[in-house]
């Protein structure tokens, strides 16, 4: 799913370079931001869904991806002009945001046999926290700031320096070697048989 994730936003941040700094079309600029909004909640919302043990919090999290895929369509349709998703991706960062916390907490309560640092996911999920944290406050301050040409300085310059930050530490879980034989069975630590007979001497030993 992380591959897959990486492809996507690769073709998609590729045609947002092309369409908005080369052919100069503000249109298809927005409508692919758009679907990268989308494409991006979508993916790592069932990501994380394959992590989180709760089957209440798992089903919440990949049923969501249909709300929220409705809308993303309702806010493009409804904007009087074409513009950035800035509340679909707030919406996004806040609701991503409490899951991965929340998976956070699940592993703090279970016993593992391996660091949780060893394991790809998670850099993925601090990755994500602070993309996510950093850059939340600043989009619900771009609803209605966006339009201003200092506050869009300020805006490239936070959100480049916090995305390439996520970057980095996506980076990072993509180097790390994981276990094969601990990556299923990391909340089993303790899972040996109690009831092992002890070993008792053969009669016949002298």
């Amino acid at each position: 799913m992380f591959l897959l994730y990486t492809c996507v936003i690769a073709i998609l941040v590729i045609s947002v370079i092309v369409t908005r700094y080369l052919l100069d079309s503000l249109a298809n600029y927005y409508l692919i931001t758009r679907i990268y909004n989308i494409l991006e909640y979508s993916i790592l919302a069932y990501l994380f869904h394959l992590y989180i043990k709760n089957r209440i919090a798992r089903k919440i999290l990949l049923f969501s991806i249909i709300p929220f895929v409705i809308f993303c369509i309702y806010d493009f349709f409804q904007a009087s002009k074409p513009a950035l998703p800035f509340l679909p991706l707030i919406y996004e960062y806040l609701f991503l945001l409490i899951f991965i916390v929340y998976f956070f907490f699940e592993v703090m309560q279970q016993s593992v046999m391996e660091p949780i640092y060893n394991k790809a996911i998670f850099w993925i999920s601090v990755g994500f926290i602070i993309n996510f944290s950093g850059n939340f406050f600043l989009l619900l301050a771009s609803v209605n700031s966006f339009d201003n040409e200092a506050f869009r300085n300020t805006f490239t310059i936070m959100y480049s320096s916090v995305t390439i930050l996520k970057n980095i530490l996506l980076s990072i879980s993509s180097a790390i070697k994981e276990n094969i034989n601990n990556s299923n069975n990391d909340f089993d630590a303790m899972s040996l048989d109690p009831d092992l007979e002890p070993y008792q001497p053969s009669k016949n030993q002298k």
